[in-house]
């Protein structure tokens, strides 16, 4: 385990040393998303990501990557619902340039109006390749079929309409609320001073301060829809949702669990069912998906369209049956194989930062790999059988892309 520290402007910084190593991941994550966008931003938190990297007070867009790339880094960052991070990962020795190029483009950025066109259209064609892809936009639409009129219902990277009609002045207003010191985490793992990487960060991010007004979320509700893209494919995607658990719920653990014994790899319910014994689709899982206030249990599949009644039904009666019962062995297995991609996850700094972020903002605390491993460990047959209940009598959202007979699959799954 590293050591967390509370700089006197609100700051948590988490070091992690990893002294085998020749390398450092560097993050800094901002508590703002696309969660956090109000009337007239939708996709504005993905456009500031964009735009951080576009040049600083001091920098370039192109001084920004020539910097990183003469010293074989790697600089990247990802909006998500809940959050926004900035990753940079390099040698050993580059650690301050990490620093001060993350600082820089956090604290001083520049926002210069003809960047702000051209990466405006770049988001564009981003959203573009997103509606080409028919597995994002089928969770696309589940979102928006699970939270109703919830901000959390729309997509991150906004539409052309919203994404053109966006200023600069839009960006600052989105940032001074949401990228404030007592909302943000910065956290280093790898081959790291922690002292020297400590005073680092407290030197280029001293400029961020606490401000007036920041973000307030409202917790959204898990409604349930029916959405149907039919354009015309050769596959046919189908994904269903029904009400999980949250980050903080204490069935936060038992819903990942869950979620694996339904659907989590060769030896689960879905892919013995719907693949190894009907032979009805190639690619099939579940997921659990948490966020701070809710959660979402899933299920996938990709398949021809005369089969999707028949997995959406495969879906139902799996959770049903788990709610009636749960095997000792398939408890088992899934406590396995979540513990073990815990524990090979922590052998990548990368992987190590961007946990200790997502505890950070969850409990405001980092869990060792033991007391996570004890967690999934007292996760009990009880337990699953509750999360299994709490979908199977809730909200049905269901997404397909492609053709299908949405009535007959929405009635399989008693929508």
């Amino acid at each position: 385990m590293g050591e967390l520290h509370t700089l006197k402007n609100g700051l948590r910084v988490y070091i992690d040393p990893m002294p085998s190593l020749e390398s450092v991941a560097i993050g800094v994550w901002a508590q703002a998303g696309s969660i956090d966008e109000r009337d007239g931003e939708h996709g504005i938190a993905h456009l500031l990501e964009h735009m951080a990297f576009k040049g600083t007070a001091t920098r370039s867009a192109r001084d920004i990557a020539e910097e990183v790339e003469a010293v074989g880094g790697y600089l990247n960052a990802a909006t998500s619902n809940q959050r926004t991070g900035y990753y940079v990962r390099l040698l050993k020795d580059d650690i301050a340039l990490g620093v001060d190029i993350l600082s820089d483009i956090l604290v001083n950025p520049r926002f210069d109006d003809a960047e702000f066109a051209r990466e405006k259209e770049v988001v564009i064609q981003e959203i573009g390749e997103a509606a080409d892809t028919p597995d994002d936009v089928v969770f696309e639409n589940l979102q928006a079929a699970a939270w109703g009129a919830h901000p959390l219902a729309l997509p991150i990277l906004g539409t052309p309409e919203t994404v053109r009609g966006h200023t600069t002045a839009g960006l600052r207003n989105f940032m001074t609320r949401g990228y404030q010191p007592d909302q943000m985490v910065v956290a280093v793992a790898g081959r790291v001073d922690g002292d020297d990487f400590l005073a680092r960060v407290e030197d280029g991010f001293s400029g961020l301060c606490a401000r007036d007004e920041n973000n307030q979320r409202t917790p959204p509700t898990f409604t349930g829809a029916v959405k149907h893209d039919k354009r015309s494919i050769e596959q046919t995607h189908i994904a269903v949702a029904f009400p999980g658990a949250s980050s903080r719920d204490d069935d936060f653990f038992a819903a990942r669990v869950f979620a694996d014994i339904l659907g989590g790899g060769m030896s689960s319910r879905l892919f013995q069912k719907v693949r190894e014994e009907q032979g009805l689709a190639y690619s099939v899982y579940a997921f659990s998906d948490s966020y701070d206030d809710c959660g979402m249990i899933g299920c996938y599949a990709g398949a021809d369209a005369e089969q999707i009644p028949a997995i959406a039904g495969i879906f139902r009666d799996e959770i049903l049956s788990l709610s009636r019962s749960v095997g000792e062995e398939e408890l088992g297995r899934a406590r396995s194989m979540l513990r073990a991609s815990m524990l090979m996850g922590l052998e990548s700094p990368a992987a190590r930062i961007e946990n200790a972020a997502g505890q950070l903002f969850r409990d405001g605390r980092i869990m060792s790999a033991d007391e996570i491993t004890a967690r999934l460990d007292a996760v009990t047959d009880a337990d699953i059988m509750r999360c299994a209940r709490r979908a199977a009598e809730g909200s049905t959202a269901l997404s397909i892309v492609g053709a299908a007979d949405t009535e007959a699959a929405a009635a399989a799954l008693a929508i």
